[in-house]
């Protein structure tokens, strides 16, 4: 969720709100030679079609020495030369960069096969020489100045930054591609939200990544303001989109609610959202509007009014179209085990994509629109013993998001009977008892008899993904310390006396053959690994990323994210891997050696491969989208349908 603004910020903000972009010029000051404005920092920017060096050039100046703050900007004062792939330029300031710390010249190689090298160097007092080294064959040069929001200081002076930007862009046929500028909320030790669990600051990142990628499959040119777990300021966030003048900034999020509201009336709030700047230069309210309408309807869950924030830094210091997407509310159970599966949060993807397309196509008729992606949230388990089903399943409407109970039906029966009204998930079943992860008491695995009694704590680990591995419980022990680094898998008896730690990896998508483990390890870009219910063993399976997978026998069954989706095997020693189809999975599930899935390809219905013949073949198309598969006993359970295989 955004970063909430101290008071101090919300005083600046609401004093230089409505100051112009740099568009919107207003009227230079000549500034006093005392007061030469000084270079401070020096950003580099590289995308698949353009290098971009800014230069910040910063001074500041008492608040009542400036007759008109929002009207005043700094304008650097420097003269551009060119000559066959040089660009020199001559620049009136002092020197406060880092990089000249103790010498009078910086160069920066650049491993672009645009721009080549950078070099700054102090020629005198005030005066600053930039050069930098292209290739004019392929690129084209802009020189161009982008001004940043005021700010003003403690000390009651008002600090200027204006950037001094060259672009340094592909030439050729047609016009250059849109740069889209994602914004993955917060990180480093900025957790965002933490509820249920789930670290906002993860969740972001990897919806912004898988974003990325879809954005450059469609031929946007694509920025990150983060690619790892580190922390950008909001206004290096807002001068990114600024600086590359950006088609749109997207500020990926999700939502949460104040930490002391009840568990009752927490739950009653559900659903996304999009945020934006009414009084920005660039508005973007058909933006947001698009995007929080495109992930309820992909995502099917409920959409909360759209949200008019001008005091939010991001939105009101970007100059280009700007939104928050709030894509789903963590306190909410079922918003929760949705958003912590991979396959819906590359369906959030999806949803953001095909808004932004969308967006576009209203401006320029001339460009292709996206195909719309539809899904389901949730996720189920089904037990069976003696012909008795145990499962979970949505009570009611799914929009409502009531909770998911634990339900018997019985044998010749169509009405089940409620075994526990707990929040419950990852149903497995033991001899005379039922072993699941409780939401309703901070995600600790429970035990209950089949008939419903003898309910019993096992464990008070926050539990993920529990299964069932003999006289084990393995699951994901999931943590709200720092970051889901610490989310590794540990074992526990069926009693839950005996407990053991089997990895360091961040784990997800287990999946149990004997004595083996095989995961997703998020810790190495959603790779497959294996290690020994010991915890010795760790090895990798394959350089593959994955969205999803399922182990059976000896073979691992995995939708290959670098492949398109396109569902694969491999061999659990990482041998023997071949592409099974073309077409794209979601979720999967394996019985009798036959691989069914949830086809992406063909709007998301439920299909398999026949173990011989390997070809693909329609189970049920429900218009639901992808849900996950379960398969016990020769039954297999699919969006409240069961099926005799």
């Amino acid at each position: 969720m955004p970063v909430r603004m101290s008071f101090l910020v919300i005083l600046i903000t609401l004093l230089l709100l409505f100051s112009p972009s740099q568009a919107a010029a207003g009227t230079s000051v000549t500034l006093p030679a005392t007061d030469t404005p000084a270079v401070v920092e020096l950003k580099l920017f590289h995308l698949e079609y353009k290098d971009v060096v800014a230069i910040a050039v910063e001074t500041r100046l008492p608040a009542t020495g400036v007759a008109d703050p929002l009207t005043y900007m700094l304008e650097p004062v420097y003269q551009v030369t060119r000559q066959d792939g040089l660009l020199e330029i001559t620049l009136a300031a002092q020197s406060s960069l880092p990089e000249l710390t103790g010498q009078a010249t910086f160069t920066k190689t650049i491993a672009s096969p645009r721009l080549q090298q950078v070099t700054i160097a102090a020629t005198a007092t005030n005066q600053l020489k930039i050069a930098a080294a292209y290739n004019n064959q392929i690129a084209s040069v802009q020189v161009t100045t982008v001004k940043r929001k005021q700010i003003i200081q403690l000390d009651n002076t008002i600090t200027f930054r204006t950037y001094l930007v060259l672009h340094f862009t592909n030439t050729g046929a047609g016009l250059s591609p849109k740069t889209i500028v994602l914004d993955p909320g917060h990180g480093g030790p900025d957790l965002g939200a933490t509820r249920n669990f789930l670290f906002e600051k993860e969740l972001n990142l990897d919806i912004a990544r898988l974003s990325r990628d879809l954005f450059t499959q469609h031929g946007y040119d694509v920025y990150m303001t983060r690619n790892d777990d580190s922390r950008p300021s909001l206004l290096d966030r807002a001068d990114a989109a600024n600086i590359l003048d950006a088609a749109a900034l997207i500020s990926i999020h999700n939502n949460s609610i104040p930490a002391d509201m009840p568990e009752t009336a927490s739950k009653l709030y559900r659903g996304t959202t999009a945020l934006y700047n009414s009084a920005a230069p660039q508005p973007a309210k058909e933006l947001a509007t698009l995007i929080a309408d495109q992930v309820a309807h992909t995502l099917r869950i409920p959409q909360y009014p759209l949200q008019d924030r001008p005091g939010l830094v991001v939105l009101n210091s970007t100059w280009v179209p700007a939104v928050i997407a709030e894509i789903a509310m963590m306190p909410h159970p079922q918003d929760a085990k949705m958003i912590s599966q991979r396959v819906y949060r590359l369906e959030a993807a999806q949803a953001l994509v095909q808004a932004t397309d969308t967006y576009f196509k209203t401006k320029d008729p001339s460009l292709p629109a996206a195909t719309p992606a539809t899904i389901s949230p949730g996720s189920r388990a089904v037990s069976r013993v003696n012909n008795t089903l145990y499962y979970l399943d949505l009570a009611g409407d799914t929009y409502a998001g009531s909770s998911e109970k634990i339900y018997r039906l019985n044998a010749g029966k169509t009405t089940p009977t409620v075994l526990s009204d707990d929040e419950a998930w990852n149903l497995n079943i033991s001899g005379k008892y039922l072993y699941y992860s409780n939401w309703s008491d901070n995600h600790s695995i429970y035990r209950l008899s089949l008939d419903g009694t003898e309910k019993t704590k096992i464990t008070t680990d926050p539990a993920n993904q529990v299964t069932l591995a003999g006289n084990w419980l393995v699951y994901v022990k999931w943590t709200n310390r720092y970051s889901a680094q610490d989310n590794n898998i540990f074992k526990t008896s069926l009693d839950g006396s005996a407990t053991q730690k089997i990895n360091c990896d961040q784990s997800e998508n287990l999946s149990i053959i004997g004595d083996w483990v095989y995961y997703l390890n998020a810790s190495d870009d959603y790779k497959i690994y294996k290690v020994k219910l010991d915890g010795t063993g760790r090895s990798k399976i394959g350089n593959d990323r994955v969205l999803f997978m399922a182990a059976a026998g000896s073979i691992i069954y995995y939708s290959n994210y670098d492949d398109g989706q396109r569902l694969y095997a491999i061999g659990t020693d990482g041998h023997n891997r071949m592409k099974l189809t073309n077409d794209k999975a979601g979720f999967i599930a394996v019985a009798n050696g036959d691989i069914y899935y949830t086809n992406t390809s063909a709007n998301d219905a439920l299909y398999r491969i026949k173990a011989k013949t390997k070809i693909p073949q329609l189970i049920c198309d429900l218009g639901a989208g992808p849900l996950p598969i379960t398969i016990v006993n020769n039954t297999l359970y699919y969006h409240h349908l069961f099926f005799r295989l």
